[in-house]
């Protein structure tokens, strides 16, 4: 409860912080029971919680919002849906457009790519970074 109490948990986080505190594997699916019965864990509300946060911090990608998704321990089918209704709220291409703004004014060939580079790293595809970067090669902003 504890652990619940300082920050939201997937289901599989809170099964590895049972085992590792030593619970055996009934144990540990009798409290998941009981926590999902009070709606303390609930792994589609935890998705969608996180993805906006995550977003609102720093925008990225569909790829690298999945990766990090499946990295707190979300059932895939649960990040798919969660991407999909992410991003049927706002555009990959408006978050690109958030990060090339965060980075300032680039019109070096350099600095140019260094942004492409940047939002490759953020997980936004080929086809979105050359929507937001044709604009700043051709001398727009």
């Amino acid at each position: 409860m504890r652990a619940l109490a300082r920050s939201d948990r997937t289901t599989a986080q809170v099964e590895r912080l049972l085992a590792a505190k030593g619970a055996s594997p009934a144990q540990i699916r009798a409290i998941v029971r009981w926590l999902i019965s009070l709606r303390y864990l609930d792994d589609e509300a935890f998705a969608t919680r996180w993805a906006d946060r995550r977003l609102e911090r720093m925008p990225m990608g569909r790829a690298r919002l999945q990766d990090e998704l499946l990295a707190t321990g979300c059932p895939e089918q649960i990040v798919q849906a969660t991407l999909r209704a992410t991003y049927g709220k706002v555009s990959e291409r408006d978050l690109a457009m958030q990060v090339v703004r965060m980075a300032g004014r680039t019109s070096s060939a350099q600095a140019l790519g260094r942004l492409a580079r940047l939002l490759s790293q953020r997980g936004f595809d080929e086809d979105t970074i050359e929507t937001v970067m044709a604009p700043l090669m051709q001398g727009g902003s």
